[in-house]
């Protein structure tokens, strides 16, 4: 496990954990990481792991992920890390005794040094999770660094993660998990072709989105917003259209007053709140009038929201 590189010049403190979703719980780690930064006057370096420890030891079991790494990263640096470390997980990494991850993670070139550690009062590490913050506390003395284990944070007397966070949004809870990760809610995708009925027929072009990070909440239409812009969000199987859909479960994002081509791009859509269940029309002219009073209601919705700064 080779850590330190050109990239990481200098000294630094560290915040480490897995990171999904740089929730709430994780944005107050990066404040006591940005705390002890400023007082050592060094950089702070977020340190992650990829892929998710459980895709590795228990593959069946691995959660979705609430997002992309490309955007974990983003993320990680809005709240406050100067730099992210990615670890690359596997079988020999997870096999690791607490001790000998440590010391790697600690073996800095000459001139450089690790000032603090940071991590989550619950974190785990280690060959079967063997490494704590109790071992964490024993060994700052050894190696020289100032060690803060951060309190869970609790909201409505659940704690704040990662699961929960699923939970809340397959449960079609937005508010929930919204108020769990402090900004709404979002899917994150890739634009892809769809089979052109919203543009031909309902004068609406939506972008399909393949997903790569969240989980979907049950089928309907939501009130979103997409480059900060106010958009309409169809989960489900477009059962009007079942003949051209062959009744797959799709993501589509129709993007307000958006004329720019899309195709290729990768969206983070942030889902505000429940509009209607889809439903079937009996023919393109009654889906096109609901769509014309589901544009005006979301207006009206997302005007109430102030865009996540």
């Amino acid at each position: 496990m080779e850590l330190w590189s050109a990239a990481f010049g200098g000294d630094c403190c560290m915040a480490l954990g897995v990171f999904d979703g740089v929730h709430r719980g994780h944005q107050r780690i990066l404040e006591a990481l940005r705390t002890q930064a400023a007082r050592h006057g060094v950089k702070a370096i977020a340190v992650t792991f990829d892929p998710h420890p459980r895709a590795v030891l228990a593959p069946d079991q691995a959660p979705p992920l609430l997002m992309p790494l490309e955007e974990r990263i983003r993320y990680l640096r809005r709240y406050g890390a100067d730099e992210v470390m990615i670890l690359s997980f596997d079988r020999d990494f997870a096999n690791l005794a607490p001790a000998t991850f440590l010391e790697r993670l600690l073996q800095y070139p000459e001139g450089r040094r690790v000032h603090a550690l940071v991590v989550g009062s619950g974190w785990r590490f280690g060959v079967r999770g063997s490494g704590d913050r109790e071992f964490l506390e024993r060994e700052a003395a050894h190696f020289h660094y100032e060690f803060t284990a951060v309190e869970e944070l609790e909201y409505h007397g659940a704690v704040v993660s990662s699961t929960a966070i699923r939970k809340f949004a397959l449960a079609g809870q937005l508010e929930e998990a919204a108020a769990m990760l402090g900004r709404p809610y979002a899917l994150y995708g890739t634009v892809e072709a769809g089979f052109q009925a919203a543009s031909h027929d309902l004068g609406h072009p939506t972008a399909n989105l393949k997903i790569n990070g969240g989980v979907l909440p049950p089928d309907g239409v939501y009130a979103a917003r997409v480059f900060g812009r106010p958009a309409a969000v169809n989960i489900g199987v477009a059962p009007t259209y079942r003949n051209l859909n062959g009744m797959r479960r799709r993501v589509e994002a129709h993007i307000l007053d958006w004329t720019e081509d899309l195709y290729g791009r990768e969206l983070e859509v942030e889902l505000l709140s429940f509009l209607r269940e889809e439903r079937t029309f009996p023919n393109p002219a009654e889906l096109r009038r609901q769509i014309e009073s589901d544009v005006a209601e979301i207006r009206r919705r997302t005007q109430q929201q102030e865009p996540t700064p």
